[in-house]
């Protein structure tokens, strides 16, 4: 049946979708581990017990890694956790050793090439992932340099470490995509399935197929038609024995000929209309699936995108914490007030992260909900600007905050902490999209109807297909890969501007910075009503 096909279709398409998430998410995850200067530099002290702690146990504990390899700078196998356990000597297991050489060995010759290319892509954005059969279990391979966080420390180019990280895609990760795309019996399988239509290739990165996710298929149709079918053979029931009533009727009498044919007819009048408005039931029956699968579906994806955000956003700033808690525990004796002040400096950089983030989630929850209610008040702007500057420059001493904000009135009328969160938002990113290029910009400019805020980086950038879709919820620009976000905090800065009766506009160039210009009408600000979401 059609509705089927359909089904089969959508169920196709949410398990390739989960297995691309899964995928993604391997190298997302070893970003937590290399890059990082305790890792930079105890790999290069080669630490076994520090690379146990925060690198193995860490990997399989926190994100659920198989196996976690690290090559030196010339290629050699010093550290290896296989299966939850420390490999002592260092060795690949005899499963995986060509394909992990080869993996770390494609990775230093990207590494080689870009060190011969200057301006090439940044170091921390490097990442070779592969989809690979170890043994006969099908599993993902990630490959990433190890690198220092901060300016502190340097490495020369081609000489970095690498680390490789391995999952099993036939275990928890199956479970993991049969749950958010609710298929029971989800499962990997090296040939295919009896109904290739309830089943999705994994592709290796050679272009072939290592095996196949299949699942026993879910037909809506069949099930509607079984309930229906009763019904019909009800109908049928009826119309064999109205039929042969009239027969016996004619066969008794020739004079009443004229009335059973009268009632004849009338009765396959009945029937057909009993039919027409049956029919027209299941149309509107299917219809209303339909409708309802693609709300489904649209529901599920925004689910699993939000629960795979939420768990990296709050994952990595934890790691930052734990990890910086963990130096200052075992630091007890001989240290320095500037070791324990840059050590405090990391944990409280990371809890910021995260209250900036449940800030962003709460607001956004607020404003799809319309619970948000301005509590307008008078007030300096641009004092508000200056603080939320302030604040910024105290988290990131790189970065240089160049401010021209004279033509702002001195009192205007407006909700202070919903503004706040808006100058933060787009300072923040300003500075976060922006790792090599120290000048932030904050520009203001009024006349007798408008206040123009403009804050401007010369960073990363976007493309131009990017830009129309840059303020929906949970969209992130294709250039923003390997950067921290949630796709939450311009949405909300889009909200907050509108209910101040004013609009947000972005102009950017990939390579060549961006600027987020906020319009705020001035008879709105110099209005004293409440405004409600």
């Amino acid at each position: 049946m059609k509705v089927d096909d359909l089904s089969l279709r959508r169920q196709a398409d949410f398990v390739g979708q989960g297995l691309e998430e899964q995928i993604a998410a391997l190298p997302r995850e070893q970003e937590s581990v290399t890059k990082w200067d305790d890792a930079f530099l105890y790999a290069k002290q080669r630490n076994h017990e520090w690379l146990l702690d925060n690198v193995g146990r860490w990997t399989s504990q926190y994100f659920g890694h198989d196996r976690t390899y690290i090559f030196d700078d010339a290629n050699r196998l010093m550290f290896a956790f296989r299966d939850g356990s420390d490999a002592m000597p260092p060795r690949l297991a005899n499963d995986d050793g060509l394909e992990m050489t080869a993996l770390a060995g494609e990775m230093r010759v990207v590494l080689t090439e870009r060190a011969a290319k200057p301006g090439a892509e940044a170091l921390g954005l490097l990442a070779t992932v592969r989809t690979i059969m170890i043994g006969n279990r099908p599993a993902t391979a990630s490959a990433r340099p190890i690198l220092p966080s901060s300016a502190r420390m340097q490495v020369e180019a081609g000489q970095e470490f690498i680390a490789i990280s391995v999952k099993f895609i036939d275990g928890k990760v199956a479970e993991s995509i049969a749950h958010h795309a609710r298929l029971e019996g989800l499962h990997f399988a090296p040939s295919k399935g009896e109904d290739e239509r309830a089943q999705v290739p994994v592709s290796s990165h050679d272009g072939g197929t290592i095996g196949y996710f299949v699942w026993p298929p879910i037909l809506p149709g069949f099930m509607l038609l079984k309930q229906i079918a009763p019904a019909g053979l009800g109908c049928l029931a009826l119309l064999i024995t109205v039929v042969f009533w009239l027969g016996r009727g004619l066969h008794r009498t020739s004079l009443t000929l004229l009335d059973s044919q009268a009632e004849l007819t009338h009765h396959r009048n009945h029937l057909e209309d009993m039919v027409a408005d049956r029919t027209a039931e299941i149309e509107r029956q299917r219809e209303e699936l339909d409708r309802l699968l693609v709300h489904e579906r649209q529901v599920n994806a925004l689910q699993r995108q939000f629960v795979a955000m939420a768990s990296h956003e709050f994952r990595t700033p934890l790691a930052i914490i734990d990890a910086a808690a963990q130096r200052l525990c075992r630091s007890i004796t001989n240290v320095s007030g500037d070791y324990v002040h840059e050590k405090a400096g990391v944990i409280r950089s990371a809890v910021v992260r995260m209250v900036d983030l449940m800030e962003s989630i709460l607001a956004s929850g607020r404003l799809e909900t319309g619970q948000i209610t301005l509590k307008r008040s008078e007030g300096d702007l641009k004092a508000v600007l200056v603080s939320c500057c302030d604040r910024q420059r105290h988290l990131s001493r790189s970065h240089q905050f160049h401010l021209a904000l004279e033509p702002i009135p001195d009192i205007l009328t407006f909700d202070r902490s919903a503004m706040e969160q808006v100058f933060t938002n787009l300072i923040s990113n300003a500075v976060k999209y922006s790792p090599k290029a120290p000048d932030i910009h904050v520009r203001a400019r009024a006349d007798e109807k408008t206040v123009e805020i403009a804050i401007s980086d010369s960073g990363i950038g976007m493309d131009a297909d990017d830009l129309p879709k840059l303020f929906q919820p949970y969209y992130r620009a294709r250039s923003a890969t390997g950067i921290a976000g949630t796709g939450i905090g311009l949405n909300v800065v889009k909200q907050v501007v509108e209910l101040h009766g004013g609009t947000v506009e972005v102009a950017s160039a990939l390579g060549q910075g961006t600027t987020f210009t906020i319009l705020l009408p001035i008879e709105f600000l110099l209005s004293d009503q409440h405004v409600a979401a």
